[in-house]
């Protein structure tokens, strides 16, 4: 399996396994534009990240992978009324969780933890079916960083951390 790499003018094909975190078609991502979804993000855009405010985006990297390796985000994990949309992302997509469910289940104030480790088959459930999901993967030049989506209510790692976690 490949990975294709979306330039301004090229696409790129890269071994499949370098990152495993990746955002589904449509989240939207806060930018300084205001939130984007993903899809709709270009090199050069100013993303609002966690740790250091707005960064210039390098890259977008899109891949397919099949639908078990991603889960789907209800509403109601990031609004107790369920106000917002449904997203999907890569089931080992690195999570900043920092409210009740930190400290009960990983005993920290703030964790960085897959998003398949809050998979409770309701409010965070795995895909099914043989239609693989197209992902995408946000690639800044100085290092990785906490990207803030769903109405900033959710962090991400763009990539494997070595992103410092504030706090």
């Amino acid at each position: 399996m490949t990975r294709t790499t979306a330039g301004p003018t090229r696409d790129v094909h890269v071994p499949f396994p370098l990152c495993h975190n990746g955002i589904g078609l449509g989240t939207g991502v806060l930018t300084a534009d205001g939130e984007l979804p993903v899809e709709y993000l270009i090199p050069g855009d100013r993303i609002v990240t966690f740790d250091l405010g707005l960064v210039r985006l390098d890259r977008v990297e899109v891949r397919r992978v099949p639908a078990r390796d991603a889960v789907r985000v209800r509403p109601s994990v990031v609004d107790p009324q369920g106000n917002g949309r449904e997203f999907v992302l890569s089931a080992r997509q690195q999570i900043l969780v920092r409210d009740w469910r930190a400290r009960i289940l990983w005993n920290r104030p703030v964790a960085l933890i897959e998003a398949r480790q809050l998979v409770d088959h309701d409010h965070v459930a795995r895909l099914e079916g043989a239609v693989p999901v197209r992902l995408f993967r946000l690639v800044f030049k100085d290092r990785q960083h906490l990207v803030d989506i769903a109405g900033g209510s959710f962090q991400l790692a763009s990539a494997r951390l070595p992103a410092r976690v504030p706090g």
